[in-house]
């Protein structure tokens, strides 16, 4: 009988402690605008804007390649805007600039990319007119310029609406790009981060309840000279002052991993090629929710895959609101 006992109590602290590790984990990752892929989607979407703003019934669809120091612009447009190829120079290396890769930090020309040495390649096409009559319609309608699937996605964890683990990867990413901005004698603009939530059980994640923030990863390009100890003493400074909530972040028991490889100098597009709509996740829900394959980004208006998606983001963020 004491030998049960004892086996019923080893069982019991057994459970116990099995109990206590329980963990559902979920990850979502954002990048900066220095990314080379939100390069593309930030030139795409500036081509976007200036033939709207030019012509108000601009139908654009163009697509960016960024390799190296080469862009590449592809795709479909229609307007009474008419641009040079200095133009599109131009808009590329205005949003280049702004983006951080304006000649001035304290990186190389081999490091990170500089404005001064972007080729541009402009490869658009005249929008075909099987799309536009479906588009422009003789009652004053505006017809969908694709077809295409928009999942609408909400949550209530976090103030945003949004997901726990993308808001906060997206805030602590935001955070440390614009300290970037504001120090590129120390820091590049070509950013991920990654946060991982614990929700402890499936019922608590399905009710959009995040437990604590089990992990956050933060790579950061650094100039060659920093030490790799001041660079995750600063980051971990602007992490702790990013504003995650104390209630699911301590610092004492969040993993937390700051340029894991170690040296991080060599960046941007000169190290990583970038191409529009290859962030979907990023743009919308980080993983937790369906989408429906087609990019936002270089898109006007007509066409569903970005005004649709809005929509449907607007009407499911009202619903979880109410």
């Amino acid at each position: 009988m004491e030998n049960n006992a004892s086996k019923a109590c080893g069982k019991q602290r057994m459970e116990n402690k099995m109990e206590k590790k329980s963990q559902y984990l979920f990850t979502s990752e954002v990048v900066s605008p220095g990314h080379p892929d939100k390069c593309a989607d930030i030139i795409a979407d500036s081509i976007v804007d200036r033939l709207i703003i030019e012509d108000s019934n601009s139908r654009v669809a163009s697509e960016v390649f960024v390799a190296g120091k080469h862009v590449v612009i592809g795709g479909e447009v229609k307007s009474n805007a008419k641009l040079s190829q200095n133009d599109y120079e131009k808009i590329v290396k205005d949003a280049l600039a702004k983006i951080g890769y304006d000649g001035k930090s304290a990186f190389t020309k081999e490091q990170a990319l500089h404005p001064d040495d972007v080729q541009v390649q402009v490869l658009l096409n005249q929008q075909s007119p099987d799309i536009s009559q479906g588009v422009d319609q003789t009652t004053g309608e505006i017809g969908a310029g694709d077809q295409g699937i928009m999942f609408g996605f909400a949550s209530n964890e976090a103030a945003e609406f949004m997901p726990a683990a993308i808001v906060y990867a997206r805030r602590l990413c935001d955070t440390v790009y614009n300290y970037a901005l504001k120090n590129n004698d120390k820091f590049g603009v070509d950013i991920k981060t990654q946060v991982t939530v614990d929700y402890v059980t499936k019922e608590n994640f399905e009710n959009g309840l995040p437990q604590k923030i089990h992990t956050i990863v933060v790579s950061a390009p650094c100039v060659e000279g920093m030490k790799i100890e001041e660079v995750r003493a600063i980051i971990q400074e602007l992490i702790d002052n990013s504003g995650l909530p104390s209630k699911l972040y301590d610092k004492n028991s969040t993993i937390i991993h700051i340029n894991p490889t170690g040296r991080y100098v060599n960046h941007s597009s000169l190290h990583d090629s970038g191409l529009t709509g290859r962030k979907l996740i990023v743009d919308s829900f980080g993983g937790y929710a369906p989408i429906g394959g087609g990019a936002q980004s270089s898109k006007d208006y007509t066409k569903v895959d970005r005004s649709g998606l809005y929509a449907a983001r607007w009407i499911a963020k009202h619903i979880v609101a109410s």
